[in-house]
């Protein structure tokens, strides 16, 4: 049995062996060849980078001047809008004649009053004067007050200027004074000696503004203040209220948050002291300021010279 499982064994050695050979000979090719190139690639996406990102840094242009696009809360005329209410408005105020022709009370801190002396003359001379001949011209304008006594004059040669340009201030360091009345009185004389008299429109303020020394002074008409008699012990609803809230909106305009002192010449001295608190008080509920920043004071004094002044000190 053994002889016969290997001479089996042979016979299938010799059949398998051409079969096998060009196996062989194709798996030893295989081997034997060598690319030319070998490409490695790896089996994720990710790459090293070397470039590096570019800065990101967040500016903002408007940084210097950002201050300035805030509100300003001190311009806050009565309350906050955060806090109005149907309860607490001032419908009242949009039917006074301040609301509606605001030019009324509203004043500024450089009272300019202007005279017209050239179209005066024209409506006294009907001749047509020219530069040449009217050189032996002359002509005053002189501001007088309510007892006739000259507050301040002009004087010239020639034709009149066109216009005329006052403060309101007299040359003895003098100012007009509220709720009190000046005449311009204009004299001119022709070629031949002859005057002719002319009496211009009254000059009335209901406040003045004036700087003296340190002090901006705003005089205000106690007539319109404390009625006609300059003595009620309430504030003038109408009048009185209006021409306080023209002096608030000129503090708010440029004098803001200055100390302010009233002082108020009335009948008697505890009567100037009532209104000027009163007066105080308002300006302080108007331009919501803190207490420390106001005072007032009463003085007697006689009836043409009674008046209210909001002395402010800015310089």
């Amino acid at each position: 049995m053994k002889i016969f499982s290997i001479a089996v064994c042979l016979v299938l050695v010799q059949f398998l062996r051409p079969a096998l050979l060009p196996a062989q000979e194709t798996s030893t090719a295989a081997y034997s060849e060598v690319p030319e190139e070998v490409v490695i690639k790896s089996g994720s996406a990710a790459e090293i980078r070397t470039k590096k990102p570019p800065l990101s840094v967040k500016t903002d242009n408007f940084e210097s001047i950002k201050r300035s696009f805030e509100a300003d809360k001190n311009l806050f005329l009565f309350e906050s809008g955060d806090f109005v209410s149907f309860s607490r408005n001032y419908p009242e105020k949009l039917y006074s004649e301040r609301v509606i022709r605001p030019w009324r009370t509203s004043f500024s801190d450089r009272a300019v009053i202007t005279f017209y002396p050239r179209r005066k003359f024209e409506e006294v001379f009907a001749k047509a004067y020219t530069e040449k001949n009217a050189k032996s011209l002359q002509w005053a304008l002189s501001i007088t007050d309510e007892e006739g006594k000259v507050f301040h004059k002009y004087a010239g040669t020639g034709l009149p200027p066109e216009t005329l340009s006052w403060s309101g201030e007299n040359d003895h360091r003098e100012w007009v004074r509220a709720g009190h009345s000046y005449a311009p009185l204009y004299l001119f004389t022709d070629e031949y000696g002859a005057p002719k008299t002319v009496i211009g429109d009254l000059v009335r303020f209901t406040a003045i503004v004036y700087q003296k020394g340190s002090n901006l002074t705003i005089s205000l008409d106690s007539a319109l203040l404390f009625g006609p008699n300059k003595s009620a012990r309430t504030l003038d609803k109408e009048k009185g209220e209006n021409l306080l809230s023209a002096a608030v909106d000129l503090i708010k305009r440029r004098y803001y948050n200055l100390p302010v002192k009233v002082n108020v010449y009335a009948q008697t001295k505890a009567l100037a002291e009532h209104q000027a608190g009163l007066i105080k008080n308002y300006l302080k509920a108007s331009l919501m300021c803190g207490e420390n920043l106001f005072s007032y004071e009463g003085f007697d004094d006689t009836f043409s010279q009674q008046r209210a002044d909001i002395v402010l000190l800015n310089k």
